[in-house]
C-alpha cells in the first residue's frame, strides 16, 4: 500500500528524537529536522544526508510539509513549539497534522488538543516506551490517543518507528498510560534496589540472586533489563534519573488534580529527587541503587 505521507517535520533530536529521525528516513520519508542545538541538527543530517534535511528555524518546516512531530523534554517546550510554528495561522498548511511524541502532562495534552481543534489542526499524541534502544531499532511501544480517525490516518508513521502501537482513547489517555508506565518502572527500580542492597550486604552473590528472581514472582522489567547493567557498574544513561524524576512528578501532579492519595508514589518521588541532589541526575535511572549503596555500604556488582 502506498504511503499517504512522504515528508515529515521532526522537532527535538535528543536521545529519542535521533532514533525517530533515523527510522523515519529508513522507511522512506524525507525528514525536516530541527532542534534548539545546531550540533544536534548537524548530527542528524550526517546520519542520513540523502533523506534528512536540517532546518534551523522550526517555522520553516511548514514550508515543506503539513506533518510535524515533536519529541521534546516537557510540556512547556511542546507549548513553545506550538506558540512559535502555529502563531501565524495564515502560514499553517491546509490539512495540518501535529503529532506530539513527547512524554508530558495529560492535563496539558488535553489543553493542547483544544488549541489544535480551534486552529483546525489534526492532533494525535504518541508518547513512547522502549528507551534509546527501542528508538534506534524502531521497536518502541507507542501509546497513541486522540480522535480515532486521526490515529488511523497517522498509523503508517507510527509503524515506521514503533513495534507495539496501541490506541488508548481520547486526548490525554495516551499520556496518562505513559505516566502509569513510568511510575511502575520507578517503583520496580526502587524495590529492586532495596532488595539487592539487603541481600548483597548479607553476603549473597547478586548475580545468583538475579538469576533466581528472574524466574520467580519478583520478576519485573527492572531486574531483567537494568540489573545486568548495575552488576557491570554501567550507569551510562539510556534514560536519565532527571527525566524519570520529571515523569514521576507528572504522576504526583495528576493524582493531586484528582485529590487521589498515592503514598508509594510520593515516597518514590522523594527518593528520585534525593538521587538528583546527590549528583546522580545525569546517570541512568538504574543508578537509583547508588542511594542504597551509600546507605548500606555494599556495592551491588558481579563478582570477578
Amino acid at each position: 500500500m502506498a504511503k499517504q505521507f512522504s515528508k515529515i517535520g521532526l522537532i527535538g533530536l535528543g536521545v529519542m528524537g535521533y532514533g525517530l529521525g533515523l527510522n523515519l528516513a529508513k522507511n522512506g520519508y524525507t525528514v525536516y529536522a530541527n532542534d534548539v542545538f545546531q550540533a544536534s541538527i548537524d548530527r542528524m543530517v550526517a546520519a542520513d544526508p540523502e533523506h534528512i534535511i536540517g532546518v534551523k528555524d522550526s517555522c520553516d518546516i511548514l514550508k515543506e510539509t503539513n506533518v510535524v512531530i515533536t519529541m521534546v523534554p516537557n510540556s512547556p517546550q511542546v507549548q513553545e513549539v506550538i506558540d512559535k510554528i502555529f502563531a501565524d495561522e495564515s502560514k499553517i498548511p491546509a490539512d495540518m497534522i501535529f503529532i506530539d511524541m513527547s512524554s508530558i502532562s495529560p492535563v496539558a495534552t488535553r489543553d493542547i488538543a483544544k488549541q489544535m481543534e480551534a486552529k483546525h489542526i489534526t492532533f494525535v499524541e504518541g508518547p513512547v516506551s522502549g528507551g534509546q534502544s527501542g528508538a534506534m531499532n524502531g521497536a518502541l511501544t507507542i501509546m497513541a490517543a486522540g480522535k480515532k480517525e486521526a490515529f488511523d490516518r497517522v498509523h503508517e508513521i507510527f509503524e515506521a518507528v514503533g513495534k507495539n502501537i496501541i490506541y488508548c482513547g481520547e486526548s490525554g489517555c495516551g499520556q496518562a498510560v505513559k505516566v502509569a508506565n513510568q511510575l511502575m518502572s520507578a517503583v520496580n527500580l526502587v524495590g529492586m534496589s532495596e532488595a539487592f542492597e539487603m541481600i548483597t550486604k548479607y553476603g549473597v552473590d547478586p548475580t545468583i540472586a538475579m538469576n533466581v528472581i528472574k524466574n520467580g514472582s519478583g520478576r519485573c522489567w527492572a531486574i531483567e533489563d537494568r540489573m545486568p547493567q548495575i552488576l557491570k557498574g554501567n550507569f551510562q544513561p539510556g534514560f536519565k534519573i532527571d527525566l524519570h524524576t520529571k515523569d514521576i512528578k507528572l504522576a504526583t501532579n495528576m493524582a493531586e488534580s484528582m485529590n487521589l492519595p498515592l503514598p508509594v508514589t510520593n515516597l518514590v518521588a522523594e527518593l528520585f529527587k534525593t538521587a538528583q541532589n546527590k549528583g546522580y541526575g545525569k546517570l541512568d535511572n538504574c543508578a537509583i541503587i547508588k542511594l542504597y549503596e551509600d546507605l548500606g555500604g555494599a556495592e551491588v556488582r558481579a563478582k570477578e
